[in-house]
């Protein structure tokens, strides 16, 4: 018998072997385990790893546990912000969750360590999955590292940034297992032609919300802070494309305290689909997309909506306009990020303390709340040349 199953959320039906990515009924099947004991959790004999916490991941045979070199990161308690965006009543408990420390600087190696572990240990050989960058590099390293064949499929327009990006990090990833296939001009249409790929061929498609094993790999980053901070913060704050983090946040604390804080999710008011939907309007699709922000910057009401909407999310945007606004505002965002001791930064963080701003502004959050503010990864190449000659 293994120790978690799958439960679909709108009918029930439960599911207990192989890979399932959602119900026959449409349904989402988040993970369930049995029994939870939490006498020796986590179990410190593992470090840092984030298998400390195996007590409750998806794994039945730990003989296919996948280590990426992957650590316990910075949770650090900001002075510098806390002064700055609430300088009237500056934040007392405003912390900073830092991801850039991971293998590939980014919090998507918690995704692709529980992924590649599972299929690994249900043993597939290949995968494929869409991407425009740093969830593509993560599980290009961890397929490198466990001999699977990974098949990425990648839009035109994030070409030049995906091969960027993938130069950083070459000598981690064995080509052998890697199969770059570009496919489409936008996200969407790569998105399309994978799930076309993995139909045809029979080979599990990573990709997306509606792989749980993501949000089960991205709860580590919940039990770290819980950990940490001893109790469950009133906010955890993150940009967001797809709202992955957000609700393995809220999974780690309903898990471990059966309550979880409130969740915020922030995305550039250049490409803002969720927002516009939560602020209700009646088309949220964007017309363009008018960010630097790439790597979040998806035009289309994303499925996984109506369930962060479930757990409690609030949306609020990020930086005051498009483009041009995001070149006036991100230096000073750095700044303060640097002053608070995290020195590499990428643009989604920078959207999330906007965002944070904002919603301390309009009275949502409070000075006197305890908020915990995701700084996802670090600087990628989607730096413009101008503004990076700026600040550096």
């Amino acid at each position: 018998m293994t120790k978690f199953y799958q439960q679909c959320i709108d009918c029930g039906a439960i599911y207990s072997n192989g890979y399932v990515r959602n119900c026959k009924c449409g349904g989402l099947l988040p993970f369930r385990y049995h029994s939870i004991d939490l006498t020796d959790f986590p179990d410190q004999s593992f470090g840092d790893s984030p298998w400390k916490y195996h007590q409750v991941l998806p794994l039945n045979d730990l003989d296919y546990a996948l280590d990426l070199g992957m650590k316990k990161t910075p949770f650090l308690k900001s002075k510098e912000i806390a002064k700055e965006i609430s300088p009237d009543n500056p934040m007392e408990n405003l912390y900073i969750k830092v991801e850039a420390v991971q293998p590939t600087r980014t919090f998507k190696d918690r995704e692709a360590f529980m992924t590649v572990s599972r299929m690994r240990e249900l043993g597939y050989s290949e995968l494929v999955t869409a991407t425009t960058g740093d969830s593509g590099l993560a599980h290009a390293r961890a397929c490198s590292i466990a001999g699977m064949k990974l098949y990425i499929y990648i839009p035109g327009n994030a070409r030049e940034r995906w091969e960027r990006m993938f130069d950083e990090l070459r000598s981690d990833i064995d080509e052998e297992y890697v199969k770059v296939i570009y496919s489409g001009i936008t996200f969407d249409e790569a998105i399309a032609n994978a799930i076309s790929f993995a139909k045809k061929s029979g080979t599990p498609l990573e990709y997306g919300f509606y792989n749980q094993l993501r949000i089960e790999g991205i709860k580590t980053i919940g039990f770290e802070v819980l950990e940490d901070l001893g109790r469950v913060p009133d906010w955890y704050v993150q940009a967001v494309g797809s709202g992955v983090g957000l609700y393995g946040f809220h999974k780690a604390c309903m898990e471990r305290y059966g309550t979880a804080p409130g969740l915020a999710g922030i995305q550039p008011k250049g490409c803002a689909p969720m927002v516009r939907a939560f602020k209700g309007y009646s088309d949220p699709t964007e017309k363009a997309v008018d960010t630097h922000v790439l790597g979040i910057g998806n035009p289309r009401l994303y499925l996984s909506y109506p369930h962060l909407i479930r757990a409690g999310t609030v949306f609020e945007y990020g930086f005051s306009g498009g483009k041009e606004s995001e070149l006036k505002e991100i230096p000073g965002l750095l700044e303060l990020y640097h002053k608070d001791g995290v020195p590499d930064v990428g643009l989604e963080s920078c959207t999330a303390l906007s965002g944070l701003e904002h919603l301390l502004k309009s009275g949502v959050i409070q000075p006197d709340e305890t908020v915990v503010l995701m700084c996802s990864g670090g600087m990628r190449c989607d730096l413009p040349e101008s503004l990076a000659e700026s600040i550096t």
